[in-house]
């Protein structure tokens, strides 16, 4: 068994003033929530030095996603992204400006914007994963492979009963479709 950690102090806690808290439960789900508060911190501090924002980040990511030639409708980016149409053309032209984004007419309806990935914006997004990559590596490096593996398994039958009762959790990107 592992050693005690900060979650069983929270735990042991909580237990006097709930005597009916299932520690099991608490602990699962607490631990989660300070991994991913851990996380966000983790992908926040990998933009340091990168020039971007998170927010720019995002939108880059989005893009990448969407697939060859890296375009999308500024309204499905708003989507993704859950922003108001109008925060995400102000963000967009913040973009364009820094050379990480250029907006087009769609060939096919000159009606329509398309949003469209830069050279540069690729570089920056690369440079960004790569520093996420490397914590990832080594928050998870307390684990041996089979105990990663282990973990991967539970959390994809986890995943796979929570999307069983509603909605998918990640998005289905268009290049997925």
């Amino acid at each position: 068994m592992a050693e005690p950690d900060s979650i069983d102090r929270h735990i042991a806690h909580w237990s006097r003033e709930l005597p009916d808290l299932d520690p099991r439960t608490e602990g699962i789900i607490t631990r989660l929530q300070m991994l991913v508060r851990r996380m966000k911190r983790d992908k926040e501090s990998g933009l340091l030095g990168t020039g971007l924002k998170y927010w720019e980040f995002e939108v880059l990511h989005r893009l990448v996603a969407a697939g060859a030639p890296y375009r999308v409708a500024p309204t499905a980016l708003a989507e993704w992204l859950d922003t108001h149409p109008a925060t995400m053309t102000s963000r967009l032209d913040r973009l364009e400006q820094a050379g990480y984004i250029a907006r087009e007419h769609d060939p096919g309806d000159r009606r329509r914007l398309l949003v469209t990935l830069t050279g540069l914006g690729r570089e920056r997004w690369e440079a960004v994963m790569g520093r996420r990559g490397e914590k990832e590596d080594r928050m998870l490096a307390v684990l041996d492979d089979g105990e990663q593996e282990a973990l991967a398994v539970l959390l994809r039958k986890l995943v796979a009963g929570i999307e069983a009762d509603g909605p998918p959790l990640m998005p289905d990107w268009p290049a997925a479709r």
